[in-house]
């Protein structure tokens, strides 16, 4: 709701908050790496990604949003790579 309303900094900040008190939740980190983008921070937003994918594997929207990030930063392999695992959680998961 803070992004939706221009105040994406204290989402951010609310994020973080949560992240130390429920730092295993990987649905925290996935919300805080949309707010970090939203600032435009996409290094801190790629490595709140990689927290989500550490945590869950098989989170398919992460997997997704971190494949566009590498591919926007020039990683067309990292990127290809989190595609990939994209489409077979996707289809595990049957989306």
């Amino acid at each position: 709701m803070f992004c939706e309303a221009s105040r994406c900094d204290e989402a951010v900040e609310l994020y973080e908050r949560a992240v130390d008190k429920v730092g295993h939740d990987p649905l925290i980190h996935f919300n805080h790496a949309i707010a970090l983008e939203d600032l435009h921070r996409f290094d801190d937003a790629v490595a709140a990604y990689r927290r989500v994918l550490a945590i869950d594997g098989t989170f398919a929207d992460a997997h997704y949003n971190l494949g566009l990030l590498l591919e926007r930063q020039g990683d067309r392999r990292g990127a290809l790579r989190h595609f990939n695992a994209y489409r077979r959680c996707a289809a595990a998961d049957g989306s």
